[in-house]
């Protein structure tokens, strides 16, 4: 047991070290983004692919802060999209529609 706990605690120390260690706070997880959003739209879909087209993968709400470790964006036709990261999609990417999002 003794050892079990000091394992834990040698690889959270080692992991915090590299970057790697994920905390529960939502404001320590979004602090490590390089982009950040809010949302401004009542209700704005997290598409899979940057097309109107695509599969809705996840539902953001007004309020909420969504963001990318990049500023990647994407266009399909007259529609803007901003990619942000999500567990919802396959790739870990997915992409909300620019008029949906201020930049924080």
């Amino acid at each position: 047991m003794r050892m079990t706990r000091l394992t834990t605690a040698v690889l959270a120390t080692a992991l915090g070290f590299t970057g790697a260690l994920v905390t529960g706070s939502s404001a320590g997880a979004s602090a490590q983004l390089a982009c950040q959003y809010k949302v401004v739209w009542p209700t704005a879909g997290v598409y899979e692919n940057p097309n109107p087209n695509s599969v809705v993968v996840k539902t953001k709400h007004a309020g909420d802060i969504v963001g990318a470790s990049t500023c990647e964006g994407a266009g399909y036709n007259e529609y803007s999209y901003a990619m942000v990261t999500t567990d919802a999609a396959a790739d870990g990417r997915g992409w909300m529609r620019v008029e949906a999002l201020v930049q924080i």
